[in-house]
């Protein structure tokens, strides 16, 4: 379970919003300018003084759709912005801890469990890579940047999944179960 009081906004990127006229429809997938600038805007809906702040850290991809994950260490914030085919459909913000050097620390409790079926966090010293048991029986490998951590399964439920951190000889370093209902 999560150390962390998890703040969430979620923001729904709906066609023709605000101007009355439907939006253009994509012509093939949105391009990396596309992506980029999409989730830049949801941010700044997010949290505007923050948005200077943000560095993207990395991009998980699943055909078409993605995650972008940013952060602000001064603020101690991540977020998180998922892109499907036709522009942002949903951002994700969090505050981070440092938690146990020996842990698993989850960011985003059960609102990034359910809402955005992401597992986030900071690996534990030594930790090189994660990984995810769902209870469907499928692992996932999770991405990593240092020591922040991503497992996304766009379709499927992680609650209540097994993290696993090993170490570069395969060492289980540590375990968690995410959160569930």
């Amino acid at each position: 379970m999560s150390r962390l009081v998890a703040v969430t906004v979620a923001v729904a990127a709906l066609a023709g919003c605000g101007s009355g006229e439907p939006a253009a429809e994509p012509s093939g997938p949105l391009t990396e300018a596309q992506a980029v600038a999409a989730c830049q805007k949801d941010l700044t809906e997010l949290n505007s003084a923050m948005t200077p702040r943000l560095r993207e850290r990395f991009v998980v991809r699943d055909g078409d759709r993605q995650i972008r994950i940013y952060t602000s260490e001064a603020d101690k914030w991540i977020s998180t912005c998922r892109v499907g085919p036709s522009g942002a459909e949903e951002t994700f913000g969090t505050v981070t801890t440092d938690g146990p050097a020996d842990k698993i620390t989850l960011y985003g409790d059960l609102d990034a469990v359910l809402k955005a079926k992401v597992l986030i966090g900071k690996l534990p010293a030594k930790a090189t890579g994660i990984t995810a048991k769902l209870p469907s029986g499928r692992t996932l490998t999770g991405s990593r940047d240092g020591d922040l951590f991503l497992v996304w399964a766009p379709d499927t439920p992680v609650e209540r999944a097994v993290l696993t951190a090993t170490g570069k000889d395969g060492k289980v370093l540590a375990t968690v179960t995410a959160p569930g209902v």
